[in-house]
């Protein structure tokens, strides 16, 4: 026998041990430790699998959302400068500007110094905002936004009429073996678009139409509202993010009614974000824990569950022993670890949901990060599929709560309008909103309390959260560090409901 031939027989008889070894362990253990915990925490009201999570789907199957992909397809492919308008533009200590009121739309591109403008933007040479190398700054015309606004007209109505009878899911069974159905592309090219025409209708002073668009803009955020994947969700939030600036701008215009507030506070009520975000957590745990399950039982290797192909020759024989010691050595931890650090996550969304307080979960998320350090230790790399299945759980939770408090603050001028239009001033405190216009007093996601106003001597007022210090300033909107140049609310010492900029 050739040398190299019985070190092959070798390790195939050794794979072979192992496999009997695995088979035996299996047969012959008590519960894992697994098994336990999750016996302890169903007997809490916890559930692992799809099944308990999503009762099954009865009814006819829509083809709604093959249409939205058509249509935000058709959209994707008419400019290529679009997306990069800026329609809401904070400046600084408060003050923010609409796009609308501009004698051009500003925006960003990336392109070498000797580029040509691309025939969908032109540059022009404008004192103090010259384009320039790298990320440069165009100035896209009205005249051509109005011409592309007008060439999709048709699309734009055709989107208009689907989007308010929302599919709510994707109609995925969450397998991860199952292709998950596509669509983000095609929903950002369709809220760009939205965004866009509701600028051009207040550039344009026809207030009606650019309502009907900044509204289709919460109605895309109702479509796959129950798709639970973390990137549907992240998705929503960046939509609803999107409409929250352009209801800013919207309420810039003199020409909404009363009417169009009333629909706007109802749509800005129903857009939370956060109950969707906590079964979402549920869901990616039951999903991902289906693939701990393939792996430890046989049904699949580390390296596909990694997401890698499948090696041959002695890689091959190197992967089949490396599972082998995983399942009978390292499963139980890597996948107790998981669900742990999952359950954490999920416990810390239902506490913020449940008391409205980001500030109230920092000890916890504190607690979670720490526990995620071991990744970089030699035992944290025995937990291969640990590593690759914890997701950025935190930072999906703090954008979400802080698109819950500018919600709350845009909910909030959108009320506080409607009480001046009804009663000829801004009231004094925001518990004159209660209950005429709320139920309750809007409440300030950062830390728990409701939000903080000021009515001010010329009749404005200042509304205002505590900002991720969770420290009252008293609406002080100037930068929060002496070296940071503001882009949006959160960079100021509190976060304050912009004023505009008063044009010259």
């Amino acid at each position: 026998m050739q040398p190299g031939n019985r070190k092959f027989y070798l390790l195939v008889a050794v794979f072979l041990f192992c496999a009997v070894l695995v088979g035996v362990i299996s047969a012959g253990r008590s519960t894992s430790s697994v098994d336990k915990w999750k016996a302890e925490m169903r007997a809490k009201g916890e559930k692992f699998t799809i099944a308990e999570l999503i009762p099954k789907r009865t009814g006819p199957v829509t083809n709604r959302t093959a249409e939205l992909v058509r249509l935000g397809q058709s959209l994707a492919g008419q400019s290529a400068s679009l997306g990069t308008i800026e329609h809401f533009r904070y400046l600084s200590n408060g003050l923010a500007e609409a796009a609308w009121m501009q004698p051009g739309l500003w925006g960003k591109r990336f392109s070498p110094p000797t580029a040509s403008p691309s025939p969908a933007s032109k540059l022009h040479a404008t004192p103090g905002r010259p384009p320039g190398a790298g990320f440069g700054v165009f100035l896209y015309d009205w005249e051509e936004l109005a011409a592309e606004i007008s060439a999709t007209g048709p699309v734009l109505a055709d989107l208009h009429a689907l989007l308010r009878l929302p599919d709510r899911n994707l109609g995925w069974n969450y397998d991860p073996k199952t292709p998950m159905p596509r669509c983000f592309v095609e929903k950002r090219a369709i809220a760009q678009w939205l965004a866009a025409a509701n600028t051009y209708h207040l550039h344009a002073r026809e207030p009606d139409r650019a309502f009907a668009n900044m509204a289709a803009m919460f109605d895309l955020t109702a479509w796959h509202a129950e798709d639970y994947t973390l990137v549907g969700q992240m998705i929503r939030v960046a939509i609803g993010g999107m409409a929250l600036h352009s209801t800013w701008a919207t309420m810039q215009s003199p020409g909404l009614t009363d009417a169009q507030l009333a629909t706007l506070q109802v749509q800005l009520q129903g857009n939370s974000v956060l109950p969707q975000l906590a079964r979402t957590f549920e869901v990616e745990r039951a999903s991902l824990d289906q693939v701990f399950v393939s792996v430890r039982t046989g049904q699949e290797s580390i390296m596909s569950a990694l997401g890698g192909g499948s090696p041959t020759g002695w890689g091959h024989a190197g992967e089949q022993m490396s599972g082998v010691a995983w399942r009978l050595f390292l499963s139980d931890a890597d996948e107790l670890f998981y669900l742990r650090n999952m359950q954490g996550h999920v416990d810390v969304l239902r506490k913020v949901l449940r008391l409205r307080d980001w500030s109230a979960v920092q000890a916890e998320l504190a607690s979670n990060r720490a526990e995620l350090a071991v990744f970089d230790t030699w035992r944290g790399n025995l937990l291969f599929l640990s590593r690759i299945a914890i997701p950025n759980l935190i930072k999906a939770m703090q954008t979400a709560a802080r698109y819950e408090t500018r919600r709350e603050l845009t909910l909030t001028a959108v009320v506080l309008e409607r009480h001046r239009r009804r009663h000829g001033r801004h009231p004094d405190s925001l518990d004159k909103l209660v209950p005429e216009f709320l139920s309750a007093a809007p409440a300030d996601w950062m830390d728990g309390k409701p939000l903080r106003y000021r009515l001010n001597p010329d009749g404005s007022y200042t509304l205002w959260s505590v900002n991720e210090d969770f420290k009252d300033d008293g609406g002080d909107a100037t930068d929060a560090s002496a070296t940071s140049r503001q882009r949006d609310i959160w960079d100021g010492r509190d976060a304050v409901w912009p004023r505009v900029l008063k044009q010259p």
